[in-house]
């Protein structure tokens, strides 16, 4: 109950319980008066503080007061006062002096090497770095096929005059020209005939079984054929030689089977774009992998197929292109 409180008690003879009227203007005051009764703030209860009831005011169990049995309703303690103002605040404490550094403590030990994380993104390309220096030269590779003849050239100025040649092969006789007028009869001379095919000597006439041997030979080389399929190129000579030459598409080779120092793939074969009717002489060039290189295998029948391996210092993967020149017979 709050002390600033006024509670007015009135009693009654039908000895019904005090009524209670709060007034906020005063503190509560208990006291005998001079008539002998109970008064609660200069009202008189009209209940004998001495008497035959012997009734004596006590807080009862529900924090009331009680006058003997009966609850008169007024709490014996205040209510609870509102909350006062937040008082300002202190000013602020004088900083502490810094305490003494302290010691160092041991070094941990080094924890086990964790697990290889996966493998990143790709990352972006970086800026071109400078031009490295040139490298040692690497080894010749094996001969490539014979390219188609390049366009001719503009003509080059005139040099200065060479040493003489030997003299070159009979060229072939050009077209009959007009009968001249008939000159008059000289002296009768020798007549020299050579009957083969290195002599030099001026004055000298080629045999005609010399022209013959002579065109026979120009034969021989001519080229009597051409052709091209999926499998490559080819073309015939008048003397039956075959002359055959391609590339082809090496796609993740496995070069990983151990030979040695060296490691190899499984052998392969590829076709050739003509049959020969004769074994075929081959030379075989890889591009795609600089180290890489090829070798002949026994897996084909080398007339119309061929076998072959690739062969590399390291266990790889290997991409790239196979290029092949072969020489056989057609007739």
């Amino acid at each position: 109950m709050s002390l600033n409180k006024l509670i007015r008690c009135s009693y009654k003879k039908q000895r019904r319980p005090y009524i209670m009227e709060e007034n906020a203007n005063f503190i509560p005051e208990i006291y005998i008066g001079e008539n002998g009764n109970w008064f609660i703030n200069n009202y008189d209860t009209g209940v004998k503080a001495r008497g035959d009831d012997g009734i004596t005011p006590h807080i009862g169990p529900n924090g009331n007061w009680y006058l003997g049995e009966t609850d008169t309703q007024v709490a014996a303690a205040g209510p609870k006062g509102e909350k006062g103002d937040t008082g300002p605040m202190g000013p602020q404490g004088a900083t502490g002096a810094t305490g003494p550094q302290g010691l160092t403590g041991p070094q941990g030990l080094t924890g086990p090497q964790g697990p290889t994380g996966a493998t990143g993104p790709q990352g972006a390309t970086g800026p071109k770095g400078d031009t490295g220096a040139t490298g040692p030269q690497g080894p010749t590779g094996a001969t490539g096929p014979k390219g188609d003849p390049g366009a001719a050239g503009p003509q080059g100025p005139k040099g200065d005059k060479g040493d003489t040649g030997a003299a070159g092969p009979q060229g072939v006789q050009g077209i009959q020209g007009p009968k001249g007028d008939r000159g008059e009869q000289g002296p009768a001379g020798p007549v020299n005939i050579a009957n083969d095919l290195e002599t030099t000597v001026e004055g000298y006439a080629l045999d005609a079984r010399q022209g013959k041997e002579l065109k026979d030979m120009i034969g021989q080389h001519s080229i009597v054929g051409t052709g091209k399929n999926k499998n490559g190129y080819y073309r015939k000579f008048a003397d039956g030689t075959l002359e055959m030459w391609g590339a082809l598409s090496v796609s993740d080779a496995s070069v990983t089977t151990a030979s040695g120092s060296l490691y190899s793939t499984p052998g392969y074969v590829f076709n050739l774009p003509y049959t020969s009717l004769t074994g075929v002489s081959v030379s075989l060039n890889f591009a795609g992998r600089n180290g890489v290189w090829p070798s002949v295998s026994t897996g084909g029948d080398q007339r119309s197929t061929v076998g072959y391996w690739l062969l590399f210092t390291v266990s790889a993967r290997i991409s790239g292109t196979l290029h092949y020149h072969a020489f056989g017979t057609w007739k």
